[in-house]
């Protein structure tokens, strides 16, 4: 069980091909990516959306929930001051 879960609306499913990285020649696979709208309530308590995008194993999974409100288990950690989540392999998500 996640000790986070990233609460949106899944609004797109796209698949991103592989690419090479430049300095290093590292190639990178082929992946699937998800972008849900998640809203985000402010120490004021107005609301904020934000559009975070996930990259998944199993996009099918999310294509099925598009335009619908899911429960991501996700992680996070910080990069450059920003807060990145990454969806949890092992967990599938559930409409909400």
């Amino acid at each position: 069980m996640s000790m986070l879960t990233l609460n949106g609306v899944v609004l797109n499913v796209f698949d991103t091909p592989a690419s090479t990285d430049r300095k290093t020649g590292e190639v990178r696979p082929a992946s699937t990516r998800v972008q849900l709208q998640a809203e985000n309530t402010l120490e004021n308590g107005q609301k904020r959306f934000d559009m975070v995008t996930l990259k998944v194993v199993t996009g099918d999974l999310y294509r099925k929930l598009i335009g619908k409100a899911v429960r991501v288990p996700v992680g996070a950690f910080v990069a450059n001051g920003a807060i990145l989540y990454y969806a949890l392999n092992n967990e599938a998500p559930t409409a909400s």
